[in-house]
């Protein structure tokens, strides 16, 4: 079988095997040997997608045609086979031949099937000699090369395969045309040897005739036609023709007869009169000239489809006349094409005599290159030229050498059948395109129905040639031939040289070369859309590229649109990467331009610079109206800052097309709608996008509004104002939908709730800021969540979106990077709410910021994104200072460009946060930069600062309260071994600082977002020491702890893993009896376990309560891991961190037992530290500018300062989380009394009892019902919430201008600037507000959150008279000092006892600020109240055991002997049991001052009375009366109240009776007075013994008691 590319072909061995397996064993052999000839050069592409069978089934079908061929016939089959018919299929329609082997075959029947218009998929052909016998049949083959065998005949066998044609007549046609070639073929092939001879004999006939010709002439004919007869000419045909005289004419008649190959097909006219032919032609035809050589009109279907070359040899008799002519027809062979012009004959003649006539000397540049034109024109165009015509055509080619120019040189047929064109053109110039139309133009300037024909030729000549034949009716036109080259080289004109033109014209001759040079490969799709003139538009546009403008773009409408047109078109302009269609799409339908179509171009410079022009056609899908003039420049603007991230990319830029508003005025409703959205806003910003869309008038209004109440410049009057918003109003009662109405009054709510804005403050170096920020009054919106701030700046970018809430004109907290962009004001109002109160201990009110980076570089690395983080930072802090007051030189100024539509507000401070923490310096760098009054005061924290985690400030703060829960256990965790949970990792600043604040820290299991970390059973010392060295290791996780220290079954887990598998120690640990958990069920069984304490210093919320969902809390990196707080089995928990635990779950946790405050009261260290450090560094700043310090001596002096802020700190959360236990032990007995408060502050609006999860009525009745009170964490937030009122209310000059107070301001400060600086501390702008803030701490802490609301409903005093006379008790009784002793006791002696002891101070001090209110001398200030009252007391104090009766001094001794058994050391003992005796203080001071009489006879004469009418007794009935409400408690205090004073005049009533003695006895004075007033002394008895009967008592009672006694000290009084 035959090989296939050389090798083995597995199914044409397939095709063999079935041959010998099918075909009889006798024939097997030949078929076998036939498909070997027949396939010996089939391909490897031929046989794909063929199968055996089917290959078998042709093979098979040829064989037996061939087998079946009975004589010369060609045998043509023209079938499509089909297995049901023929036994094998084929895709194709398969032309089987058969036919006596001669030449041209392949070629004839290839050209007919082109002709036909079929392309052969496949075509085999194989000559075969072949023997057959006497039937006909073969018997032997091989191929015809194969000379070895004698064979009868040569057949060739063809196999060809074309396009499947289903129509039998076009089958029918297909064997029609073959069988007619192959007629044409056997014809000439017979006749060609009788054609041959007779050119001999015409040569010979020539040679012996006399020619009218030169010598010459005659010579090159001889030659020429031997070269013919030397087979460089096939001959086709051949035919004698005679000329004949007729009458008045001459006709040229065919001999028919004579007629050879061809031509005796040919019906052509029998006789044709000369005078019918042109005047050229007849002169060919009657010429001296022995040949006439042309082309016949039709073309060869033999061999090769071109036009038959016509050689006519005349005859001539002897007078010269042409008598007749021996016509060939044929094809020249190869050779006249390939040799050289100067071999060929009758051409070198030709050529010669052209280079003779041309004047050129030979040997010369001209002269060759005349020959050398020569030598590539055509040979045709040489013979049938005559020497004029060919050398005038030369010479212009000659002449048009190397030009950038195209010649026309045309030569009409002698004959009058059509034009000779010869078209030379530039080659670069040439090209398909041109081709065509040249044909185009020269078809239409000859006048031409037929299709002009063409021949291209390229050598190395810079010129292309074309030759056309246009076949025309005839030649006897004008032709214009110069007009039509000119047309022709307009044609030849490319783009590029108009392009060029057009620069030069425009861009002047120098730079329009250099562009046209750098722009030279605009693609064909450009050029065949883009006229040259507005090329130099897109050329202009990317010149103006670079790094720092990398898009240009243009905007345009095409002039073809009609004025009404929606239709509109964008290039974009870009260098490098080409723009993705998917990247702008979405941008231009946010334009509200609808993309119909594309056209991306790419443009390479010389240079190799890759550039492109994006065309896009668009529609605009607004119905508004559209003038391009007007939007043309907004929309390039726009697009321009959305590419470059300036703009953001959404529907609202549909305003920009739709009303005409700028990219930047856009974004204020983006702004506020991105703002409302925060508020809780409930329709989605593509629904808003859409409102707008539809009213576009009411945005352009809103916008003229929003100008109109900022726009410094304009000057506007309210009127104006007013007459938008009517415009506005009116403009909604066209909008029909609802939901609609209600968005646009949003706006208009929103923008009218603004105050400031930067929106008119231009940027130094662009003009416009990128950002906007807006200073809004949220009280006036509705519906805005609650807690409503007083203050809120919204900041917005592309880049960011931020907020800021304050609860104040002075206010701080830190700002947060947030990723929560949805809702991230959410995030900050839950912190500000915590920030209240955490702020209750420092000056400024609660204040948050956060703010959401909406364009961080995708995949960038850490450093990247935090940069970009940092960035957005920078720009938050810019909105905010933007409309901020500042003070310069003691005076507020406002900012520039800012309309303010409120009160002067210049205190602006910020602090660190969650992703900021390293970010106050570079806060404090733009405050400098903004030369803010604050200067470094701005941010806390920074580099020159006190850096919250080297203090460990926030979890020392924090820590005080984890001492004091497990104080109240009476534990010392600082030397008692004691479990702890943690969250978090030694790296952070509260868990470090945290777990290093105790050596007997016993750190069982703690987690971050990384690791476990379990130690089931750790050894204090040395895990402390482990800790240590984390801690101070830079960047450390849990991975690098020491894991021999860890106990037994312990280890550090992955939180990542799959599975953790359970050691017995964990499984005790955590009380489990799994084998293995998930790290969040291992994470959430930790937080499950019993231990000591849980210290949260990490980020997230994990505890909540039982009735809350996860999707309330917030926190959904935690919803897995969280549990609620009656799960959670620490006794102690310590919030150093924020949001660790729910309210509601901290609630939940503290009614079952467990000891927690608020993560707002446990870590307010950190604020208050940052809040020290704010005023000092305003108190130094003003001593820098002053020039009293420099800065290096103000860094030192804050640097030395640190340990005594610190101390600061950590006393107030001492005090803080102590007043909370004073509170706490109370339990339910003070749940009345503290419901008035918080019904008080619902009043006043200062509190949602919802928001804040303060128990309801209900709830607090069913509570007093049980006996419970208030949790720790309600009371934190009630306690806060005091002082946040207290602060505000002190703020007044009945406090701050008080010079007392005073000291509070110096407290304030560290010791070092009390001594140096007092004067100045005067000045300080925050003066008022640190002695308001330092008297309601000191308020709240010593006297609990309820005791300035008591003393308001007791009395109705100001808070300010409370506030004051709370100082005159306080120093009077001494409460600082013995609140200090009392504390040094901590861990010496049980906390309840401490703190019943502190609560009795509390008490006392108390009913003393009650006396101040009520009886004090008012015209004293408070300095002298002091000092008028303490030495009394101390007198007392001193000397009460010699005053008192013995049996009341017993009392007080076992009381003083009770507290001295617990550990109190007997000073303090004495003076708690004497507390009540001490009392009357003032009382005794106000009798011995209007009486002039010693203190100590008075005080004896006031106890010992008191004892003798038994009103100390009586005072017990008062104090053990129950009460039921408010009103009996308030009658119940009266009632005391009253006997203290009876017992005050009943006092001076006895010292009248002295009878003038100075020093008189006390007992003989109260002797002499009851025997005086025995009758009325006797119904005042009778009232006491109905008392002595009963237990309770009717208020009345007590009314009708204290009346007797009134009337006792009025009628008993010996003065009266």
């Amino acid at each position: 079988m035959a090989l296939v590319d050389g090798l083995p072909s597995v199914i044409l061995s397939n095709v063999a095997q079935l041959i010998q397996q099918k075909v009889p064993a006798k024939t097997a052999p030949l078929v076998e040997q036939f498909a070997d000839l027949l396939y010996s050069n089939i391909s490897t592409l031929d046989l794909d997608h063929r199968n055996d069978s089917d290959m078998y089934g042709a093979t098979l079908s040829l064989w037996n045609s061939l087998n079946d061929h009975q004589d010369k016939t060609p045998v043509i089959k023209v079938f499509n086979p089909e297995v049901s018919k023929h036994g094998w299929k084929s895709s194709h329609t398969v032309i089987e031949v058969i036919i006596s082997d001669m030449p041209f075959l392949v070629d004839s029947l290839r050209i007919a099937l082109n002709r036909l218009g079929l392309s052969p998929h496949l075509m085999l052909n194989s000559p075969i000699n072949i023997i057959r016998d006497k039937k006909n049949q073969i018997t032997q083959l091989a191929a015809a090369a194969d000379k070895s065998l004698k064979s009868t005949s040569v057949e060739a066998v063809f196999f060809i395969e074309v396009d499947r044609q289903t129509d039998q007549k076009v089958l029918d046609d297909i064997t029609k045309e073959i069988h007619s070639v192959v007629d044409d073929i056997a014809i000439t092939v017979d006749d060609w040897k009788p054609m041959r001879t007779r050119l001999s004999d015409l040569i010979t006939e020539t040679a012996e005739a006399t020619l009218p010709c030169s010598i010459n002439e005659q010579d090159d004919t001889l030659e020429f036609l031997k070269w013919m007869l030397n087979n460089n000419f096939t001959l086709l045909g051949y035919r004698s023709y005679d000329v004949k005289v007729l009458k008045g004419d001459m006709s040229l008649s065919a001999n028919v007869a004579s007629s050879l190959g061809l031509m005796k097909l040919s019906d052509g006219t029998v006789e044709r009169l000369i005078s019918t032919l042109s005047s050229s032609a007849r002169e060919l035809a009657l010429g001296v000239n022995p040949l006439i050589l042309t082309k016949t009109n039709s073309r060869s279907r033999v061999h090769r489809p071109a036009h038959l070359d016509y050689i006519g040899v005349k005859r001539f008799d002897a007078k010269g006349k042409v008598i007749g002519e021996e016509r060939f027809v044929g094809l020249f062979g190869s050779a006249y094409y390939t040799n050289s012009a100067l071999d060929l004959p009758l051409i070198k003649s030709k050529v010669a005599n052209v280079c003779e006539r041309s004047g050129f000397a030979q040997g010369t540049h001209a002269y060759k290159t005349l020959i050398n034109i020569l030598e590539t024109y055509p040979r045709d165009e040489i013979l049938q030229s005559s020497t004029e015509e060919l050398l005038k055509n030369v010479l212009g080619i000659f002449q048009m050498q190397e030009r950038d120019y195209s010649g026309l040189f045309v030569r009409r047929d002698s004959f009058d059948r059509f034009y000779s064109c010869m078209v030379y053109v530039p080659r670069e110039r040439y090209n398909t395109e041109l081709r065509v139309s040249t044909q185009k133009l020269l078809k239409e300037a000859f006048g031409s129905d037929q299709e002009v024909e063409f021949t291209t030729y390229f050598s190395e000549s810079a010129q292309a040639r074309t030759h056309y034949i246009v076949r025309v009716k005839s030649t006897k036109a004008d032709i214009n031939v110069k007009q039509i080259e000119k047309n022709l080289n307009e044609a030849a004109r490319s783009w590029d040289d108009k392009l060029a033109e057009s620069l030069n014209s425009h861009k002047g001759e120098a730079k329009g070369k250099m562009l046209s040079r750098k722009y030279c490969n605009f693609p064909q799709s450009y050029k065949d859309e883009v006229l040259p003139g507005t090329a130099i538009v897109d050329i202009a546009k990317l010149e103006s590229l670079s790094d720092s403008k990398p898009l240009e773009m243009l905007f345009y409408q095409p002039q073809e649109e009609t004025a009404d047109s929606r239709h509109v078109k964008l290039k974009l302009f870009h260098i490098g990467n080409p723009i993705h269609l998917s990247d702008v799409l979405p941008i231009l339908e946010n334009f509200g331009l609808r993309v119909i179509g594309e056209s991306p171009y790419l443009v390479k410079t010389s240079s190799g610079e890759t550039c492109w022009i994006l065309d896009f056609s668009m529609l605009l899908t607004g119905k508004g109206k559209f003038t391009l003039e007007i939007v043309q420049n907004l929309f390039q603007d726009a697009f321009a800052k959305v590419w470059a991230g300036k703009l953001e990319d959404d529907g609202f830029n549909r305003l920009i097309l739709g009303a005409e508003l700028g990219g930047r005025e856009v974004s204020i409703l983006r702004a506020y709608a991105k703002y409302e959205r925060q508020i809780g806003g409930t329709f989605s910003q593509s629904y808003i996008e859409d409102t707008f869309a539809r009213y576009p008038n009411i945005a352009e209004l809103l916008i003229k509004f929003f100008n109109l109440r900022f726009d410094p410049i304009t000057k506007t009057s309210e009127k104006t104002i007013i007459k938008v918003s009517s415009d506005i109003e009116q403009s909604l009662d066209n909008v029909a939908n609802l939901d609609d109405d209600r968005i646009i009054r949003r706006f208009v709510e929103m923008i009218s709730a603004t105050i400031r804005t930067n929106y008119f403050q231009p940027h130094a170096e662009t003009g416009e800021k990128t950002y906007i920020s807006f200073k809004i009054l949220p009280s006036q919106i509705s519906d805005v969540p609650l807690p409503l701030p007083e203050f809120e700046i919204f900041v917005y970018s592309p880049q960011l979106e931020g907020v800021h809430l304050r609860g104040g004109k002075v206010a701080r907290g830190g700002l947060r990077w947030s990723d929560r962009r949805e809702d991230f004001r959410t995030e900050i109002l839950g912190l500000v709410k915590a920030q209240q109160v955490k702020n209750t201990v420092i000056v400024p009110v609660g204040a948050k910021g956060g703010f959401v980076c909406k364009q961080l570089p995708e995949g960038g690395s850490r450093q990247e994104i935090f940069e970009a983080g940092r960035e957005c930072y920078r720009t938050f802090i810019r909105g905010l200072l933007d409309i901020t007051d500042n003070i310069i030189d003691g005076q507020v100024v406002p900012p520039l460009n800012v309309v303010r539509l409120d009160e002067d507000d210049p205190y602006l401070v910020v602090a660190a946060d969650k992703g900021t923490a390293t970010f106050s310096d570079t806060a404090n760098a733009i405050s400098d930069e903004y030369n803010f009054w604050m200067g470094d005061a701005f941010a806390s924290g920074g580099s020159v600062g006190y850096d919250h985690k080297a203090m460990g400030i926030t979890a020392k703060g924090a820590w005080e309260s984890v001492k004091r829960h497990f104080r109240e256990m009476d534990i010392d965790c600082q030397s008692t071994d004691f479990t702890c949970i943690a969250i978090g990792d030694m790296a952070g600043d509260v868990f470090g600082n945290g777990m290093l604040l105790s050596k007997h820290i016993r750190l069982q299991a703690a987690f971050n977002h990384m690791h476990i970390f379990i130690d089931p059973n750790p050894e204090a010392a040395s895990s402390y020491v482990e800790r240590e060295r984390l801690f101070n290791m830079p960047g450390c996780t849990w991975e690098d702890y020491n894991k021999d220290l860890i106990s037994e079954g312990g280890a550090i887990f992955s939180r990542h893993v799959k599975s953790i598998k359970l050691t017995p120690q964990i499984k005790k640990m955590i009380g489990t009896q799994k084998q293995s958990m998930s790290p969040l069920d291992l994470m959430q069984a930790i937080l499950k376990m019993q231990v000591d304490l849980l210290w949260n210093g990490g980020i997230g919320t994990y505890v909540k309560g039982s009735k809350e969902s996860h999707i309330e809390v917030g926190d959904r990196a935690n919803d897995t891991l969280r549990i609620n707080g009656s799960e959670l089995q620490a006794k102690v928990v310590g919030e150093g961190g924020n949001l660790g635990f729910t309210q509601l779950g901290r609630i939940e946790f503290a009614s079952h037992g467990g000891r927690i405050n608020t993560d707002a009261v446990d870590n307010a260290g950190g604020v208050d530290c940052s809040d020290n450090e704010v005023n000092i560094k305003i108190l130094l700043n003003s001593l820098v500018q002053n020039g009293d310090l420099t800065v290096k001596q103000r860094n030192q002096l804050l640097y030395d300062m640190t340990d005594n802020v610190g101390d600061i700190v950590i006393e107030d959360c001492y005090r803080q989380t102590h007043s909370l236990s004073i509170t706490a032990m109370r339990g339910a007995n003070q749940l009345k009394e503290q419901v008035r408060f918080i019904h008080g502050l619902e009043r006043a609006g200062k509190l949602d009892r919802t928001l804040e999860f303060i128990p309801s009525d209900d709830e607090i009745s069913e509570r007093l019902s049980k006996g419970q009170g208030l949790t720790r964490p309600e009371l934190s937030v009630l306690l806060a919430y005091s002082k946040m009122v207290l602060k505000e209310d002190l703020v007044c000059p009945e406090i701050t201008d008080n010079p007392f107070h005073n000291r509070l301001l110096l407290q304030a400060f560290p010791p070092q600037l009390q001594e140096k600086y007092q004067d100045q501390m005067q000045l300080h702008p925050l003066r008022a507000e640190i002695i308001s803030t330092k008297l309601a701490n000191n308020i709240g802490n010593d006297m609990g959150f309820n005791f300035v609301n008591r003393m308001y409903e007791e009395t109705g005093s100001t808070v300010s008279e409370i506030a004051n006379c709370y100082v005159m008790a306080s120093e009077v009784f001494q409460l600082a000092n013995i609140w200090q002793e009392i504390t040094d006791l901590d861990n010496k002696i049980s906390t309840s006892i401490q703190t019943e002891m502190i609560f009795q101070m509390r008490r006392t001090v108390r009913r003393a600020t009650r006396w101040f209110l009520r009886h004090r001398n008012k015209a004293l200030n408070i300095t002298e109240t002091i000092e008028f009252y303490r030495p009394t007391f101390e007198n007392l104090a001193k000397n009460l055991s010699n005053l008192l009766v013995k049996e009341e001094v017993e009392q007080l001794k076992r009381v003083e002997t009770d507290l001295v058994r617990t550990g109190v050391p007997e000073s303090i003992a004495v003076r708690i049991s004497q507390l009540s005796s001490l009392f009357p203080v003032m009382d005794i001071a106000d009798i011995a001052a209007s009486d002039n009489r010693p203190i100590e006879l008075v005080a004896n004469l006031y106890f010992k009375l008191g004892v003798r009418l038994d009103l100390h007794w009586f005072l017990d009935q008062i104090t053990s009366q129950p009460v039921s409400n408010h009103w009996q408690a308030l009658a119940r205090a009266s009632f005391r109240e009253e006997l203290d004073w009876q017992q005050r005049s009943l006092t001076q009533v006895v010292l009248h009776c002295d009878c003038g003695d100075e020093q008189p006895e006390v007992e003989s004075l109260l002797d002499t007075w009851i025997e005086t007033n025995i009758q009325p002394l006797e119904r005042w008895n009778q009232i006491l013994t109905d008392f002595r009967i009963g237990q309770t008592h009717e208020f009345a009672k007590f009314s009708v008691a204290l009346r007797e006694l009134m009337l006792l000290s009025l009628n008993c009084d010996p003065a009266k």
